[in-house]
């Protein structure tokens, strides 16, 4: 009975491995493939997509928040006009007032007293008939009646635009206090702006960066499940890092500073522009770009045979190319990859080379697949000790001068 259950066991394990096999399921591509860099450059796509949504989304709410304020500045404006017609309006009715009284009384007085006699009476009983005293009568009453209403009328109208007044004083004080919370959000969004900004480029380079890294594997033939350097792109190793310049001075060391940290080895020459830039050892190129000051950069990816670690090497500040390179070329030693230069953020014709144990731009290391880790990671082993120049055999001190690589 055992025997039986548990054979049977085994064939139902045995069937629900092979179910399991036959349903799709995703898996991340390892990291040493090229289909790892596909993928993250889909990512970095998708990211970059994702972002400039939010950027058109932000860009319209900061629009709409503007369009709000040019409402309320207007509506400022239609206020202010109104307060000065209907200010003009209680004065003239103020003015109108006045003359109304004047008038009545001026009537009254009149027809009241005039040289000691009731000029009023002497008006109403010199009538020569009942009807003329009654419309006599009338005709006085009429008048004095028409100003009273008329008073009163403007009075009412005086009130009215005095109580419009303190309601668009009360508009007026919301409209700027919504001016005010309008003009800080179109900040907020601005900034908010500004940072999805700068993150899109951030993107933008890394975009550049894996689509030169794909493009580079599938030159030299590496197909998606390929593993890099064991299946496709496989390279020599080197063991001695030589000089970059056959003539040449150290100007500036790398160090570490709590407010700036300077990651190269400068390289000074007597012949400025005209000096040559080889890679320090031989290599693949893995990125040529301009750097945001406008410095033309080249970045080679080295193995170490010595060591057994991989390095890069940047050089910056060219002033030119050397015909020919591209993303993914092999080169040696023995050619030159520019000349010495001062494009971008340089005080003088120099070259700025760093030289760090990591593999720059490249997903499968995690100290530097990115800038932001490659910068990180270069400020801790600065401040660990590490030293560039120590990887090269220079001259010791500032400004001692080599004839030879």
């Amino acid at each position: 009975m055992m025997n039986n259950k548990g054979n049977k066991i085994i064939v139902l394990l045995l069937i629900l491995g092979l179910v399991y096999s036959t349903f799709p399921h995703s898996t991340a591509a390892r990291k040493d493939t090229l289909g790892y860099y596909e993928e993250k450059l889909a990512e970095y796509k998708s990211e970059a997509r994702a972002n400039q949504q939010a950027i058109n989304k932000t860009e319209s709410e900061i629009n709409s928040s503007r369009n709000r304020v040019s409402s309320l500045t207007n509506e400022t404006l239609a206020l202010a006009d109104e307060v000065k017609k209907l200010t003009e309006e209680i004065e003239n009715y103020e003015t109108d007032i006045k003359k109304k009284l004047d008038q009545s009384k001026q009537i009254l007085e009149y027809m009241q007293l005039s040289s000691g006699r009731n000029v009023y009476l002497d008006y109403i009983f010199k009538a020569t008939s009942v009807v003329e005293l009654i419309n006599r009568s009338y005709v006085v009453k009429e008048i004095v009646d028409y100003n009273t209403k008329t008073i009163n009328e403007m009075e009412q109208m005086i009130k009215d635009n005095e109580k419009r007044q303190v309601e668009i004083d009360a508009r007026k004080e919301k409209i700027s206090t919504m001016q005010k919370e309008l003009e800080s959000n179109i900040v907020s969004l601005g900034e908010k702006k500004e940072s999805l900004t700068s993150g899109g480029i951030d993107i933008e380079k890394q975009i550049k960066i894996y689509e030169e890294q794909v493009n580079m594997y599938k030159k030299l033939g590496c197909k998606t499940n390929d593993v890099i350097g064991v299946d496709c792109a496989v390279t020599g190793g080197t063991g001695v890092f030589r000089r970059p310049t056959q003539t040449g001075y150290i100007t500036q060391e790398a160090y570490y500073g709590s407010s700036y940290t300077h990651r190269a080895v400068d390289v000074g020459s007597k012949n400025g522009r005209r000096e040559k830039i080889y890679p320090i050892a031989n290599g693949t190129i893995t990125s040529i770009y301009r750097d945001s000051y406008g410095a033309l950069c080249i970045t080679i990816e080295h193995y170490n045979t010595n060591d057994h670690k991989y390095y890069t090497s940047l050089y910056a500040h060219l002033s030119s190319y050397a015909p020919g390179l591209y993303v993914g070329k092999n080169v040696t030693s023995e050619q030159y990859i520019g000349y010495m230069g001062d494009t971008g953020y340089a005080f003088g014709v120099h070259l700025h080379m760093e030289i760090f144990p990591c593999r720059v731009f490249n997903p499968t290391d995690a100290n530097c697949s990115t800038w932001s880790k490659y910068f990180n990671f270069a400020k801790s082993k600065l401040r660990s000790g590490y030293n560039p120049r120590n990887l090269i055999s220079f001259p010791k001190g500032l400004y001692n001068s080599w004839n030879s690589r």
